[in-house]
């Protein structure tokens, strides 16, 4: 398998600061986005809420001199953006650094991604005309209530989006979404309580994680696996083709890929596919031999190329095949009407977690008592290898 070349690692290298510039030279970091900018939800007695004025003091702490900004707007979509991005760039100054996170509102909008994706870009690029330089962010998980978009598959694919156009357009990325839904106890320890909380903020434990998050990416500091790009079929895909093209695209912003380690798997069986590409951008391709059926699972398994390496080993997607039907079996998690060695498969990804958590998944609570966890394994286990026609 080849390793990044040379034109990957230029890349690569220029997704990280000029660290040792950083530290003598006083910039401005302009965080421009919505509500989860502007802090809402965050620690009322704190003067200056959300994560900009952590982020300033954990750069001033790491000897950079810095100046951050928040410029976040509360309820903004990216199409209201538009209209103050320039007066907003005009506080900055060559050298300077512009940090966008926006679009959940987007979602809750209705809004097409392809109009959010232009939108991102078209601010992207005119904080770049003034030559300040453009780090995009993918937003973080909405919450298990949120009124739209409750299981994030939206928001899961806007965010591959994201991090394919930061990386065609060779700007920096941060990934609170990745980090977020890492998190053990997410939105019980990391998210504010709000009954009129459309979305999901996150509470003053979950800014400071959001800030070092955006540390991390500005000063190099690689703890974030091999994410996904755009995907096909789309996660949570209806009446797919049976013959249906597994396609992922696979991106890394810090160290780079180990392509030679990266696989791709269905209903928990490593498929042959070998990756192409590099070690910033690898593509796998899976043509199943055999037609699909019922709830196809797609896992990744990878790790990047840091010492000691950041590992993904998960779920990125599911959909469903045309003419699936549902069944009352209970443990036949990707319908198939059969349980066997792939719904265990399914169930031991999410197994140990808590209704509310972002890897719990309601097919796997089978007592529904918002654990996943030996009592279900239980049930599953009464039914293992049996079909629904027996």
């Amino acid at each position: 398998m080849t390793r990044c070349p040379l034109a990957s690692a230029v890349f690569l290298f220029g997704l990280v600061p000029a660290l040792a510039a950083a530290q003598t030279t006083a910039r401005k970091y302009i965080c421009f986005g919505d509500s989860i900018t502007e802090g809402r939800g965050d620690d009322p007695a704190r003067a200056n809420p959300g994560y900009p004025p952590r982020l300033q003091a954990l750069l001033q702490g790491a000897g950079v001199s810095a100046t951050v900004l928040n410029r976040g707007v509360g309820g903004e979509r990216t199409p209201d953006s538009l209209s103050r991005i320039d007066s907003v760039v005009a506080e900055g100054a060559p050298g300077d650094y512009f940090l966008l996170m926006e679009g959940t509102n987007d979602i809750s909008r209705a809004i097409s991604p392809e109009t959010t994706i232009f939108n991102l870009d078209e601010m992207a690029r005119r904080a770049e005309v003034k030559n300040i330089l453009a780090l995009h962010a993918t937003v973080i998980p909405r919450k298990p209530d949120a009124k739209v978009d409750a299981d994030n598959l939206l928001t899961d694919a806007l965010n591959g989006r994201v991090r394919n156009l930061a990386g065609l357009r060779q700007r920096r990325e941060a990934d609170p979404y990745e980090v977020f839904r890492s998190t053990p106890n997410l939105f019980s320890g990391f998210y504010v309580v709000a009954a009129d909380d459309p979305v999901g903020h996150p509470n003053a434990a979950g800014y400071d994680i959001l800030a070092r998050v955006f540390f991390n990416a500005l000063q190099g500091i690689d703890t974030v696996p091999p994410v996904t790009g755009i995907v096909s079929p789309a996660n949570g895909a209806k009446d797919v083709a049976a013959s249906t093209r597994i396609d992922v695209d696979v991106w890394d912003f810090g160290t780079g890929i180990d392509v030679a380690n990266t696989f791709l798997l269905v209903n928990g069986a490593v498929t042959p596919t070998v990756p192409s590409g590099n070690a910033v951008r690898a593509h796998l391709s899976y043509q199943p031999p055999a037609p699909l059926a019922g709830i196809v699972s797609v896992g990744l398994r990878s790790r990047d190329l840091a010492t000691p390496s950041n590992t993904v080993d998960r779920e990125i997607l599911r959909f469903t095949i045309a003419g699936t039907t549902t069944v009352t079996l209970q443990g036949d998690l990707n319908l198939d009407n059969r349980v066997d060695g792939s719904d265990l498969v399914i169930f031991a990804l999410h197994f140990g977690a808590l209704r509310g958590s972002a890897t719990y998944d309601a097919r796997a609570d089978l007592n529904a008592d918002g654990k996943i966890d030996g009592l279900d394994l239980a049930i599953l286990a009464s039914n293992f290898g049996k079909s629904a026609t027996q």
